[in-house]
C-alpha cells in the first residue's frame, strides 16, 4: 500500500476495519483489499484532541465510522449535545425539493475535482 493511498490515510485515524466494519462491503476484491492492510488500532480522539470537550469527542467518534450503517446520521448529529449552545432550530429551514449540485452528474476525474475545488475556494 502506498502511504498516500486514501484508505491508508483514513485508517491512520479510524484504524483498520474489523469484520463488523466491513459487513456492508459485498465485493470480494474490495474485501480482500481491505484485509490486506496491516492492523492499525483506532486513534483515541480524546488523546488526539486533548483540549476538545467530551461532547466534541463523542460527536467526532460517532461521525468517523468506516461502516456507514454505524455512522451517525445528519439529523442525529444536529441533535447531538455538541450543538446545543449554537443551534437555533426555529431559524432552520428544510428544503421543499431535493438539492442537486451541478457536478453530481459529471464524471469526476482528478483534474475536474481540482477545478471544482479552486472554483469553490475562489
Amino acid at each position: 500500500m502506498a502511504k498516500d493511498d486514501q484508505l491508508a490515510i483514513i485508517f491512520e485515524i479510524l484504524g483498520t476495519p474489523n469484520d463488523d466494519d466491513m459487513s456492508y462491503v459485498t465485493d470480494t476484491k474490495a474485501i480482500g483489499y481491505l484485509k490486506s492492510f496491516t492492523h492499525i488500532p483506532r486513534l483515541e480522539m480524546k488523546e488526539k484532541y486533548p483540549g476538545a470537550s467530551p461532547e466534541a469527542v463523542d460527536l467526532l467518534e460517532k461521525m468517523l465510522q468506516f461502516n456507514p450503517y454505524f455512522r451517525v446520521s445528519v439529523d442525529e448529529a444536529l441533535e447531538h449535545p455538541f450543538f446545543t449552545r449554537v443551534r437555533k432550530p426555529h431559524k432552520e429551514q428544510v428544503a421543499n425539493v431535493q438539492i442537486a449540485l451541478d457536478f453530481e452528474s459529471e464524471s469526476l476525474d482528478k483534474e475536474r475535482l481540482r477545478e471544482l475545488f479552486l472554483e469553490t475556494i475562489l
